[in-house]
């Protein structure tokens, strides 16, 4: 097998208001700078290419426009390409949500460096070997509430899954040209409210692991719609947004880790590399009730005209004009490679929809481990399972954050199985 590797700067100019915490802030500084990274496989007639982008998350309609450009620029096709974000929420906008939408020309400007950078790393292909292995980094912790609660909170006994997973990806003679590695942690370890643009933990640890390696690291996020940083106030015993020092310290932490699994591997050759991608849709559940949507509707609090209210507005209009969706449109995608085999989730999916995948999956492809993939080709909003709709807390209610008429429905069961599908193709 081959493989090349391709990185872009995707820094905008500070101004715009960053995009995932609730804020009217505008950015004033660059921290760390924002990029795309890309690396792409070829096997005899297959190609597959992965472009790893440091923003909070990607439209479906985005991913296909840099498909499209992909496949004109250099012939992969584009079910054979993920668009995998770190979620970032210290980036502008680049999802038509909390009221936003993204700052004129910037997500152009994403879409053609995404694009360009795989072809670049297509046009430089070298025989490579794999090294896939496993370490561990504990500054991450679930954020679920108690029962009698309704708070994000440090749950400690809640799942959290803190395996730093490491593909190394190296030439014919031994010299590393690439580790993919993977976590499951939000990545608002400092608030994008305080204004500085930055891809948050990811991309410190790929700095530590670049300068240690020598070669590029991408981050593919994990299964973290519950799980945040472990960054905590000692007063109040509650989450905060981390000072520089701790910010770099959970990087650091993370990168250090990849850098001693990677330097323990030992790689071989693999011939194994597929893709497939599948249609998904994604079942509603009933809307809110009448009164509270049109309470919300006459929200006249700054919330409530740019967010809430004109959301609420909106789901009254479908509901006049004949209901809301039976279903939402989206996507999923297996990809194989090498020793390793990746499923990507279509938005911020819990924990427990990551292992149930791992588990589902174990035996039915031919890989030395499964990385459940979030935040990849679309971004609809937070998907849960069963029980915590029936618990409550922020994740299961989030959706007026995205847009959504509704609360999404067993899509735990849906997902599953589509990855299942996908599995036995």
């Amino acid at each position: 097998m081959k493989s090349g590797v391709a990185v872009a700067d995707i820094t905008p100019e500070p101004g715009p208001v960053l995009q995932g915490h609730w804020s009217s802030n505008p950015s004033h500084s660059v921290l760390y700078p924002l990029e795309v990274r890309a690396i792409v496989f070829e096997e005899a007639e297959v190609k597959t290419a992965i472009a790893t982008l440091d923003v909070i998350g990607v439209t479906r309609e985005t991913t296909d426009r840099i498909r499209k450009r992909v496949t004109e620029a250099c012939g992969i096709p584009g079910d054979h390409v993920m668009v995998a974000c770190s979620h970032t929420h210290s980036a502008p906008a680049t999802l038509p949500s909390l009221g936003m939408e993204p700052p004129d020309g910037w997500l152009e400007a994403i879409e053609i460096a995404t694009a360009d950078s795989i072809a670049r790393a297509a046009a430089d292909l070298k025989p490579v070997r794999f090294g896939l292995g496993c370490g561990s980094a504990h500054f991450n912790i679930c954020r679920r509430p108690l029962p009698g609660t309704s708070g994000m909170m440090l749950n400690f006994g809640g799942i959290v899954d803190r395996r730093a997973r490491v593909l190394l990806v190296e030439a014919e003679d031994g010299a590393p040209l690439a580790v993919l590695f993977h976590y499951s942690c939000h990545t608002t370890t400092k608030s994008g409210s305080e204004g500085y643009i930055s891809p948050d933990y990811a991309g410190i640890a790929r700095t530590v692991i670049e300068e240690s390696i020598g070669c590029k690291a991408l981050f593919l996020a994990g299964c973290f719609g519950n799980i945040r940083p472990a960054v905590v106030d000692p007063d109040t015993a509650r989450f905060k947004s981390a000072s520089k020092a701790e910010l770099d310290a959970c990087g650091e932490e993370l990168g250090r880790e990849v850098v001693r699994v990677a330097g323990n591997l030992k790689t071989r050759r693999s011939s194994q590399l597929s893709a497939q991608r599948s249609d998904v849709r994604i079942a509603f559940g009933e809307h809110d009730p009448i009164e509270k949507l049109r309470e919300m509707a006459a929200d006249e609090s700054a919330r409530g005209r740019l967010l809430t209210g004109t959301w609420a507005r909106g789901v009254l209009k479908m509901i006049e004009g004949g209901g809301i969706p039976e279903s939402r449109l989206t996507e999923m995608q297996l990809m194989a490679l090498g020793p390793l085999t990746c499923v990507t989730i279509p938005g911020e999916p819990v924990q427990e929809i990551g292992h149930a995948i791992e588990i589902r999956l174990r035996g039915l492809v031919d890989a030395d481990d499964v990385w459940p993939v979030g935040y990849a080709n679309d971004e609809i909003g937070y998907l849960c399972t069963d029980r915590q709709y029936e618990e409550g807390g922020y994740e299961p209610n989030a959706y007026p954050y995205y847009g959504e008429p509704a609360r999404f429905q067993g899509e735990e069961q849906t997902i599953v199985q589509t990855a299942e599908s996908l599995a036995k193709a």
